[in-house]
C-alpha cells in the first residue's frame, strides 16, 4: 500500500492566462489584455501573445475592470477558450454582464450584512412571561436574552406599564445605554419615573382612564396632522 500524494502539497501550477493592465495615459494604449502566461512557477507571469484586447478611454475605467478580473482568477482560462469562439466584442459584453451580476450581488449582501447590523443593534419590548410571572423585557436583537425584565404580581400591572411602554421606541436605545452605563437600577428607575410622570400629565388634560390602567387608551400622545 502506497501514500498518495496530498493535493494540497503538490506546486500549484502557473496561470495558463492572466490579465494584464495598461494604464499609462502617455502611452499609445489604455485599456486591459488577456495573455497567455508562459511564466513556470505559481504566481509568476511572463506575458505571451494576447487572447483578448480591451481598449478604455480613460486609465480609470481599464483599472476598475482590471481590479474586478483579479476578483475572478477561475475565469481567466474560460475567458481565453471563448474569445476565439464569440469574437472579442462579445467576450466583452459577456464579462461586462458577469460584472454587473457581481456588482449586484455585492450589493445584496451589503444590503443584508446592514439589515442584519441594524437588527442586531435594534432594541425591542414585549409584554409577555417569564418563569409564569407577567413581564416586560427590553431586549437587543444581537442578545439571546433581555437585557432588562421587569416582573410583577399581576398582569394588571404589567399591563399598566405596558400601555406607557409601547409608545416609547424612540427611546428604547437611550435606554440600553443608561443600562450599559449606569445598570439595570438606573433603567428601572428612570421607566417607573417616567411613566407616573405621564400618568399625572394625562390625568391633568383629563384624558386618562380609572382604574388600575390609566394610559388603556392612551395614544402616545400623538396628535393628527
Amino acid at each position: 500500500m502506497t501514500n498518495e500524494p496530498d493535493p494540497n502539497d503538490l506546486p500549484k501550477r502557473p496561470a495558463p492566462f492572466v490579465p494584464v493592465l495598461h494604464d499609462d495615459a502617455t502611452s499609445d494604449f489604455v485599456g486591459l489584455v488577456l495573455v497567455r502566461n508562459h511564466a513556470e512557477r505559481h504566481g509568476e507571469v511572463e506575458p505571451g501573445l494576447p487572447v483578448w484586447i480591451l481598449e478604455t478611454a480613460f486609465a480609470e475605467d481599464a483599472r476598475e475592470r482590471y481590479e474586478w478580473m483579479l476578483t475572478r482568477p477561475e475565469r481567466w482560462a474560460v475567458w481565453a477558450r471563448l474569445a476565439p469562439i464569440v469574437g472579442p466584442e462579445m467576450l466583452t459584453l459577456m464579462m461586462e454582464g458577469e460584472q454587473d451580476e457581481d456588482v449586484r450581488l455585492a450589493a445584496e449582501l451589503q444590503a443584508q450584512a446592514d439589515r442584519l447590523a441594524r437588527e442586531a443593534r435594534t432594541v425591542a419590548a414585549f409584554s409577555t412571561e417569564v418563569d409564569a410571572r407577567p413581564c416586560v423585557t427590553l431586549g437587543r436583537g444581537s442578545d439571546r436574552e433581555p437585557f432588562l425584565v421587569i416582573a410583577f404580581e399581576k398582569a394588571v400591572e404589567r399591563d399598566r406599564l405596558w400601555d406607557w411602554i409601547r409608545w416609547q421606541t424612540h427611546r428604547f436605545r437611550g435606554w440600553r445605554m443608561l443600562w450599559d452605563d449606569k445598570g439595570p437600577g438606573a433603567l428601572r428607575r428612570l421607566i417607573v419615573k417616567s411613566m407616573l410622570h405621564d400618568e399625572h400629565r394625562v390625568r391633568e388634560a383629563g384624558q386618562a382612564l380609572g382604574g388600575p390602567r390609566p394610559l388603556r387608551l392612551w395614544d402616545g400622545g400623538r396628535r393628527p396632522g
